[in-house]
């Protein structure tokens, strides 16, 4: 495309996005939007600060790691420690994505990305304790070229068989934990694949009693269940942090004080937000965590 002819399709995008005199008016309906429900969000100030808390530890955790292994590390890296660093960050970037999809007003399309996230932490722990290994929760077969219909079927056995062992029927979980966590995911999925949770929200507009709004607007009920889910998979975040450690290699006494600090409070939070709804997802979270992420401070990086 020229010069010209963007600038053509520009002014044709220009001229049918016009509103009451104001280019792309309605899209800054939804900025304005956006920003009422992040005013709303304010009055919620020890998720706010838990929630900030925990990032500004896990960026700490990082920038210390860098300058004090890097250089001091004299022989190569394991690979899997690489892998692990990589999926762990890449966690805590889709945690902090989620959450700013919550705060700006999509709490049900953040619990969606949560879900993922979930079941990567899953994988990960389970990799770090050897019930499976990183290779194959990548669906990948050292020594032999990919091939992505075998990569997609040893990643699906691999899930499977982590599933069963982590969260399932030779988990060790009580039984009453095993069908908290299936149900609890099965609610998700259920948004994910069928918009059950936002078919549920929309029945005043299906009845004909309400509109249905596109513009995000503020619902204590639905921001509960995201900040529900987003300090559960923040807690078992923070678990498998101090595997970032390399053994021989710790990191300082004060770090490990802000370990164990965040720690207790993502606990007891998860339990208080969970026992305040009435439901007892909470406890089965805490029973989860406590048996499949059994990780400390002073965990270094097993593998």
């Amino acid at each position: 495309m020229t010069s010209q002819s963007l600038e053509d399709f520009i002014k044709q995008l220009d001229a049918i996005s016009e509103s009451d005199g104001m280019l792309y008016g309605r899209a800054r309906l939804l900025s304005d939007a956006e920003q009422r429900h992040q005013r709303a969000i304010l009055q919620y100030s020890v998720y706010l600060a838990l929630s900030d808390a925990f990032k500004c530890f896990f960026l700490e955790t990082v920038e210390l790691i860098n300058p004090a292994y890097r250089p001091n590390v004299m022989e190569p890296l394991s690979e899997l420690y690489e892998i692990f660093v990589t999926r762990l960050i890449h966690s805590f970037k889709s945690l902090c994505g989620a959450d700013r999809i919550a705060v700006c007003g999509y709490p049900y399309q953040a619990c969606t990305l949560l879900l993922d996230v979930f079941n990567d932490l899953v994988l990960s722990s389970a990799a770090l304790q050897k019930i499976t290994d990183f290779y194959s929760v990548d669906g990948v077969i050292l020594g032999k070229p990919v091939d992505i219909a075998q990569v997609q079927e040893l990643r699906k056995r691999t899930e499977f068989s982590v599933c069963q062992k982590m969260t399932g029927k030779e988990s060790g979980l009580t039984q009453q934990t095993q069908d908290e966590l299936s149900n609890w995911d099965a609610l998700f999925h259920s948004e994910v694949r069928g918009v059950h949770l936002s078919l549920a929200a929309a029945l005043g507009f299906m009845k004909g009693a309400e509109l249905q709004p596109a513009l995000p607007r503020f619902d204590a009920e639905q921001f509960a269940m995201f900040v529900n889910r987003y300090f559960e998979v923040c807690w078992m975040t923070l678990r498998l942090i101090p595997a970032l450690q390399l053994p021989g290699m710790p990191l300082s006494q004060e770090w490990m004080d802000k370990w164990t600090m965040l720690d207790n409070a993502l606990g007891m939070t998860v339990q208080t937000l969970t026992v305040q709804h009435g439901n007892k997802i909470g406890a089965a979270i805490v029973e989860l965590v406590k048996a499949k992420f059994p990780f400390n401070a002073q965990t270094d990086f097993p593998l």
